[in-house]
């Protein structure tokens, strides 16, 4: 009876022990990515005529050789966080550039196969079996022994030929339809003011603009819950996106599927009010 109780108490310390190895690259089920949470600010909105993207390149100063980081630069193609998957499809992705450009093209052979067995044409399916293609490789990358978890997750709008637009969440956990989202760094500050925003009334220029504003607003400690109380405005978190980084900015347009893309250098709002 005793020995039978051992070697109970022995599998059993055994599974604890086996569990207990998480970390938050091989599990992001249970644990947030930490290179998706530090990754800079990526945002999208659902507009009345298409999605808006802006995304946030750090740039910063090395005093030592007095020059930038050219992580992104205005007159380059790329790298872009925002890429083009198909005609009428893009993705955003947050944490690791490789895993993002992984995950990317991963998108394009769903794209190329759909138009092997379905043709050209998109119909409104398409935006889920193209995101859960995107979620099933995720899983797999991250169950299989042979790869290694993607330290990845997307933001991935797509529009279908009757002219409807989705925008949807992309992670090893599902698929997750959205109305507008932040990923990245401050993230839970960022969503948590989105949530009360509504986009449906803006074009996709006039939400983009909004969603840079907001991040304005926010690394000034200028944007805040309308229900915090002023005296816990000490505890809002205050932070500040380095001079001279890049936001790139990308609309879909729900009608006409085009695609366009800009680049400016992203400016405080403080430096707004001197201008």
């Amino acid at each position: 009876m005793y020995v039978l109780l051992l070697i109970c108490s022995l599998l059993i310390l055994n599974l604890s022990l086996v569990h207990s190895k998480q970390s938050p690259i091989a599990y992001p089920f249970n644990t947030p990515n930490k290179y998706i949470q530090s990754s800079p600010p990526c945002l999208a909105a659902k507009c009345k005529d298409g999605i808006a993207f802006v995304s946030i390149h750090i740039r910063e100063y090395d005093s030592t050789s007095e020059t930038y980081s050219d992580e992104l630069l205005l007159e380059n193609i790329g790298p872009a966080r925002v890429e083009q998957i198909d005609d009428n499809a893009l993705l955003l992705s947050a944490g690791w550039r490789v895993d993002g450009h992984e995950l990317a093209d991963k998108g394009r052979d769903i794209c190329a196969e759909e138009s092997t067995l379905f043709g050209v044409a998109k119909n409104r399916d398409f935006a889920e079996r193209l995101g859960w293609g995107l979620v099933n490789y995720l899983a797999r990358c991250h169950v299989q022994e042979s790869t290694r978890s993607l330290a990845t997750a997307g933001l991935l709008a797509v529009k279908s030929v009757d002219d409807l637009l989705g925008l949807y969440l992309v992670d090893t956990t599902g698929l997750y339809q959205c109305r507008a989202l932040a990923l990245g760094c401050h993230s839970n500050q960022i969503n948590n003011l989105l949530l009360e925003m509504d986009f449906a009334d803006d074009n996709v220029d006039e939400g983009a603009e909004t969603l840079l504003q907001l991040l304005r607003d926010c690394q000034e400690g200028e944007k805040t819950n309308d229900d915090l109380d002023k005296s816990e405005l000490k505890d809002v978190e205050i932070w500040r996106i380095p001079d001279e980084s890049i936001a790139e900015i990308v609309t879909l347009n729900s009608t006409s599927g085009e695609i366009k893309r800009r680049r400016e250098i992203f400016a405080s709002i403080s430096e707004n009010s001197e201008a």
